[in-house]
């Protein structure tokens, strides 16, 4: 059982039945008994003795024949640049403990805790939503914000690529494990060790799947001050899939976050999911001059505004009631927007 904490971390990611939620049980019961995997003991009848959740979820989890496998791919995954934080990390930030408690990161690391805002949409956007996405993620970049997003196709790509291109930084936020990494063709000739960081919260060869699209939508919003939804289908389209840019807007609603939504009349079909998450509370933004908006917002804001609102405590009621349960997915569901 008495492992470093790195391989601690990267051997429960790789275990099977360890998935996200069991990650996230662990670190927090780690936390609360303040305990590192050093110093967890190795005897299986004490650790059931003095720390029996922990037991109940590692018991039969953890095997010694394992440890070289384990090693070698640490090394691997070193060797390619890529950082494991987790929990007793000193980079790994602790807000991010019951969201995501382990990270694989690539890029520059001080863009995790940069003043960043997300910026997302659907993936077959239209002509103004491309023209809103380039103009708003350039005028975030050029004053110093890093634009998050989810690297799809479409929005996410767009603010990628505007940010870049006005010299400003951008946070790639994964739904599959790292390793599956490619730099898109627009996007190849930027500095990516400098201006670049890519996070994925999954196993290392993860596969992208829908239900790891909804689970990164939350990361995308921890990591963010604010949230812009460019375009956005309704919450479900008319087979009952669930759109992945209306499921951030509400999440980012449910987080407390800002959310700024472009104005439905900037488009020639308003959106209905951006009619909608308007409805629930979010911003209504004009593209021309989104990104002064969005900041002068954020400076004058105070951090009890949503909180006090009467507006916001019936936004509040109104998703837990008729939306936020509805959230919740399993695997079959797919994704019709990042």
């Amino acid at each position: 059982m008495r492992v470093k904490a790195p391989y601690f971390w990267m051997w429960l990611c790789g275990t099977p039945g360890i998935g996200p939620k069991k990650l996230i049980s662990i670190a927090k019961i780690m936390h609360e008994h303040r305990r590192q995997p050093e110093t967890l003991p190795l005897n299986p009848t004490e650790l059931l003795s003095q720390f029996p959740k922990l037991a109940n979820i590692l018991n039969g989890k953890i095997h010694v024949e394992d440890s070289q496998r384990i090693y070698s791919e640490y090394q691997r995954l070193r060797e390619a640049g890529i950082c494991i934080l987790q929990p007793s990390h000193p980079d790994f930030p602790r807000h991010l403990l019951e969201i995501a408690p382990m990270l694989f990161i690539k890029g520059q690391p001080r863009l995790l805790t940069s003043d960043g805002i997300a910026i997302v949409g659907a993936r077959d956007v239209s002509d103004e939503g491309i023209r809103a996405a380039q103009t708003i993620a350039a005028g975030l970049a050029r004053d110093g914000i890093n634009v998050i997003s989810g690297y799809a196709r479409g929005v996410d790509t767009e603010a990628h690529l505007s940010a870049l291109a006005s010299d400003g930084t951008t946070t790639i936020v994964l739904p599959h494990g790292i390793t599956g990494l490619r730099r898109k063709k627009a996007l190849r000739n930027f500095n990516w060790e400098r201006n670049v960081l890519a996070v994925s919260q999954f196993a290392p060869d993860a596969k992208g799947l829908a239900r790891n699209a909804m689970t990164r939508n939350k990361l995308i919003c921890a990591l963010s001050k604010a949230v812009v939804v460019i375009e956005s289908g309704a919450k479900r389209n008319t087979e009952g899939k669930l759109s992945g840019t209306f499921n951030t807007g509400l999440t980012a609603l449910e987080m407390e976050l800002p959310l700024f939504v472009l104005d439905p009349t900037s488009f020639e079909k308003p959106p209905q999911g951006n009619i909608d998450l308007i409805r629930l509370g979010g911003r209504k933004l004009n593209p021309r001059d989104g990104a002064r908006d969005i900041l002068r917002h954020l400076k004058a804001a105070s951090p009890k505004e949503r909180n006090d609102s009467e507006v916001y405590a019936k936004e509040k009621s109104y998703l837990q009631l008729n939306l936020l349960p509805d959230v919740q997915l399993s695997a079959q569901h797919r994704v019709t927007a990042p």
